[in-house]
């Protein structure tokens, strides 16, 4: 069954079933009006990014995508999870790590595809740095310009128009879906269709997680019960080195949607928490300390991987007598020892934790359920606390004094 991709720690999946009546209503009356849910049911992104990603590997060796925030994070993170090593991102006005990406690429310019993505067309970062992609590749007689290709809205804006204007292919960001819910639009799934996963699945994936409204609703009423505890903290635990972007994705969909001032009506919107990122066994030598012994404000949600739990590779030899019980054992085994020794841990130190076990075996499917599934239970709980998940205006004023200063 496709909607077991997600399974819930036992107390969790016993709650699912007497979920908060309230949550479920919500979610039948908002769901159907969601515009990111189409994603998972319309066929035209999906076909228009394969066949781009089909004629991009046939043609190059390398790739350099341009974007920032929601045009870059799911991407990236779809990167890392395959382990793509010649695809770079350019998602910062960090001249260091721009160089050192220019340094990678420049002795395959003509073998590089430059990908742009900006969902309004106009963010300066972007522009910026194609910019200067096409003077240092002029630099060595290269027009990057006929290695260009966009995703966008169809709207007329820089980015766009630039794109019409040199006959360049435009794949469509949808207007109605903001930047932090369109990973799965082609903003995510040409990368995806360049990295080998299956786009097909990864929408089947996503349908899957429409399907699981009482999962949604199960732990959207653990997270609002949290909330209620004042725990202001919700760290997501992923007990796999691959996912270090996609909790950057999470983070940011999940600080910019449920982080706002007002709610709908103008008044003071109810308190979310502030997410945090940690990443498997390395993270329980830096921060599990002050998680464990340190103020109960925190909500722990732990992901176990079974791509990383049936690892085989094993220790034959061990160097050392002080870890002869480890010899002969699997890396599998070792870290699931730990994942649910540290859920476990904090449990008796009164910490509040939650246990998910994903059976990501077909990774193009899983990342689509995780992607919907995700946006689902941010959205939901906006929508249950009648705030705007949608808009994100407390970004609005720093770009604002950030143009007056270099105009200035």
């Amino acid at each position: 069954m496709i909607s077991s991709i997600l399974k819930f720690n036992e107390t969790l999946s016993s709650s699912s079933e007497v979920v908060n009546p309230t949550i479920m209503a919500k979610i039948n009356q908002t769901w159907p009006k969601l515009p990111f849910t189409r994603l998972a049911k319309s066929a035209d992104y999906h076909i228009a990014s394969k066949e781009l990603a089909d004629k991009l590997v046939a043609k190059y060796t390398h790739f350099v995508l341009i974007g920032i925030g929601g045009s870059s994070m799911g991407a990236r993170c779809i990167g890392e999870i395959t382990g793509k090593k010649n695809i770079y991102f350019l998602d910062n006005v960090d001249s260091a790590e721009f160089s050192h990406i220019w340094s990678e690429v420049k002795p395959h310019l003509t073998k590089t595809a430059f990908i742009c993505v900006s969902k309004s067309g106009s963010t300066i970062e972007i522009l910026w740095n194609f910019s200067q992609l096409e003077n240092l590749a002029k630099e060595q007689g290269c027009d990057i310009i006929q290695q260009s290709y966009y995703v966008s809205e169809l709207t007329s804006n820089p980015l766009s128009n630039f794109a019409r204007k040199h006959n360049r292919p435009l794949l469509e960001v949808p207007v109605d879906i903001g930047g932090r819910f369109s990973v799965l639009s082609p903003v995510g799934l040409l990368i995806a269709g360049i990295c080998g996963l299956d786009i097909t699945e990864m929408q089947r994936g996503a349908a899957a997680a429409l399907e699981d409204k009482l999962k949604v609703a199960a732990i959207c009423g653990s997270f609002l019960d949290s909330f209620k505890r004042k725990e202001n903290i919700t760290l997501f635990w992923f007990y796999n080195s691959g996912f270090r972007w996609f909790g950057n994705w999470l983070q940011q969909l999940w600080a910019e949607s449920l982080g706002k001032r007002t709610d709908r009506d103008g008044n003071p919107a109810p308190a979310f928490s502030t997410p945090m990122i940690a990443i498997g066994s390395c993270d329980q030598h830096s921060i599990l300390q002050q998680v464990a012994h340190g103020p109960k404000d925190k909500f722990v949600c732990f992901f176990s991987f079974h791509s990383v739990e049936s690892s085989q590779q094993s220790v034959k030899s061990v160097l050392f007598d002080e870890i002869k019980f480890m010899e002969g054992r699997n890396y599998g085994e070792l870290i699931a020892c730990q994942s649910k020794a540290t859920y476990e841990a904090l449990k008796q130190n009164g910490v509040s934790s939650e246990f998910f076990s994903l059976d990501d075996s077909d990774k193009s499917k899983s990342l689509g359920y995780l992607f919907m599934f995700f946006q689902l239970v941010v959205a939901t709980l906006g929508e249950h606390e009648n705030i705007n998940a949608f808009d994100q205006p407390g970004v609005t004023l720093g770009k604002e004094i950030t143009l007056q200063m270099l105009k200035a």
